[in-house]
């Protein structure tokens, strides 16, 4: 077996040290949509540059039309089932790439987008996200509904400093302790 070349690093210089998880199915709810078609999405885990979130529909779900601020590229990973994302072009035309298990969809920045829920079963999605200030282009010109929440202001399952090393925020019924906590 090959010797570790770093066997004798500094660890105090690393950041702290420590693992923790979220129950995503359990994280709390982030209203998405407008009227009467408002679908959840939950809020899993926020730290200083990424926003992950759980994401489950039925077959026939759409999640509404809404365009996210260009700097909020979107990673979104299958897990089951299969969907549709729809999203405009530089030349306003519709496009669509179809995902279903095991699939990862990248969408740019900007793109007004939509999800469709296809097929005859649950569809569930990871989204990976960098962090921003104002996710949505909506809640800057003010047609968000009351129902969708405060970006400076939403529940999540937990938000974590990476930076500080601390834990800002978390949920009691999704954040899951590590034993030595």
């Amino acid at each position: 077996m090959a010797e570790n070349p770093v066997a004798d690093k500094d660890y105090s210089v690393l950041p702290k040290q420590e693992a923790f998880k979220v129950h995503a199915p359990d994280a709390p709810d982030l209203v998405e949509g407008a009227g009467d078609n408002l679908k959840t999405v939950h809020s899993v885990m926020l730290t200083n540059d990424l926003y992950i979130t759980w994401t489950t529909g039925q077959p026939g779900d759409v999640f509404p039309v809404h365009s996210h601020m260009p700097e909020m590229y979107q990673i979104l990973t299958t897990i089951k089932g299969r969907c549709v994302w729809y999203y405009k072009d530089n030349e306003g035309n519709e496009q669509s790439i179809e995902a279903g298990p095991g699939d990862v969809v990248y969408l740019p920045g900007g793109a007004e987008n939509r999800v469709e829920v296809i097929g005859d079963e649950e569809h569930i999605h990871i989204g990976s996200y960098p962090r921003v200030r104002v996710p949505r282009v909506e809640q800057l010109v003010g047609v968000v509904p009351d129902e969708v929440e405060n970006p400076k202001d939403f529940r999540v399952g937990v938000d974590y400093d990476n930076v500080r090393d601390r834990i800002i925020e978390r949920d009691e019924k999704s954040f899951i302790p590590t034993e030595h906590e």
